[in-house]
């Protein structure tokens, strides 16, 4: 009885720890929010609108075309130049130049950005109400640019070169990227909080791998602080390497029950499970969270004036959850198979549904496993 008692105890003391340590991060994250809202209204480069800056024709070439740090103190800016044969190529190439000082390259996709801005459409991380600082925490993901960047000079040589001179005050960028560390630090306290009975689940190891990418732009966010002049330590980085171990952990913790109908000793089945074997999960026990239904449907087909007999056959496998009944992946085949006799055409669609499946499936449920969205 003292046995059961403790472990209610240690249930509730658990959870309640749980509760007050996203409730901290909450609060921390929305106090970084309403201070990255004041900091963006002095930021004209926030939205990277820089028509406002006069362009210099002609003359003698300004210092700062060679020696950026001319005009703008190392002390207290990161300051880079690009140029081109027009101004928007000259300011990308400003701004690419200042995200390659710290040790980064602008990426030609919006994966990160895109994977991200689906789990904020869908409530799964919700840090704040204001779309402004909702918009650029998603957005800076991608680090296609950088919060804060801003074009100081630009001069057009007469002779066809555009030179752009930007920016970023070293001391913003340090309050500014601590800021987007603390309010991604909250949806990585969020999505790695969750009570045990969906501990294996799919559910689970998709909140784990959005945490995962989030950790990996966080590590991004820490090298722009330190490479500002500004330190990390107090910010309790969560590493994603950590992150992707334990993904591991909950992928090998997920089980898979069979439910087949229509197969010959098992080789559907089988072939199934070495598949899902093969990418981590086990495939045993009653009691599990998923089940594959699987339905094997053979039958003559007959062809006029063709000696051959011939076995055409469906396969349809729907990994379904338990709990909801819902298919969480479907995988539906339809093919068939001659031979002299229908024995043996039946024979070889067997053979046939297994070399499909071997190839087939490993790829279907590696994209299901990619595409997964937390709820």
């Amino acid at each position: 009885m003292k046995i059961f008692i403790l472990l209610i105890f240690l249930h509730f003391f658990t959870n309640f720890l749980s509760s007050q340590s996203l409730n901290e991060a909450q609060t921390a994250a929305n106090d970084a929010a309403r201070r990255l809202e004041e900091a963006f209204e002095g930021i004209s480069g926030y939205s990277q609108n820089t028509a406002s800056v006069q362009v210099n024709r002609g003359g003698r070439q300004p210092a700062w075309v060679i020696d950026p740090y001319s005009i703008y103190s190392r002390n207290n800016y990161i300051a880079a130049v690009g140029f081109a044969s027009n101004r928007a190529e000259a300011e990308k190439k400003a701004f690419a130049a200042l995200v390659s000082y710290f040790g980064q390259s602008i990426k030609t996709d919006m994966e990160i950005a895109v994977i991200y801005s689906e789990a904020v459409s869908n409530d799964v991380v919700n840090f704040s109400e204001n779309t402004r600082v909702r918009d650029t925490v998603v957005t800076a993901a991608s680090l296609d640019t950088l919060i804060g960047a801003e074009i100081g000079s630009i001069w057009d040589d007469g002779r066809g070169t555009i030179n752009v001179l930007a920016y970023m005050e070293k001391t913003k960028t340090v309050s500014i990227y601590t800021d987007l560390i603390i309010i991604n630090n909250s949806s990585i306290e969020f999505l790695t909080s969750m009570n045990t009975p969906e501990k294996n689940s799919f559910n689970r190891y998709a909140r784990y791998k959005l945490a995962a990418l989030i950790a990996g732009v966080n590590a991004d966010y820490a090298n722009i602080v330190s490479l500002s002049g500004g330190s990390t330590a107090s910010l309790n980085l969560i590493s994603a390497d950590k992150l992707n171990l334990e993904i591991q952990q909950i992928i090998r913790g997920i089980s898979v029950g069979f439910n087949v109908s229509g197969d010959n000793n098992n080789r559907v089945r089988d072939t199934f499970a070495k598949v899902l074997n093969n990418e981590g999960l086990r495939t045993q026990g009653n009691n599990t969270l998923y089940v594959l239904d699987i339905d094997i449907n053979m039958a003559e087909a007959v062809f006029p004036n063709n000696a051959f007999k011939f076995c055409r056959f469906t396969i349809n496998a729907n990994l379904i959850e338990r709990e909801t009944g819902s298919v969480v992946l479907p995988f539906s085949i339809t093919d068939r198979e001659g031979h002299t006799t229908y024995e043996e055409a039946k024979n070889r669609s067997y053979l046939k549904m297994e070399k499909i499946i071997s190839e087939s499936y490993p790829k279907l449920f590696s994209e299901y496993l990619a595409a997964l969205v937390p709820r």
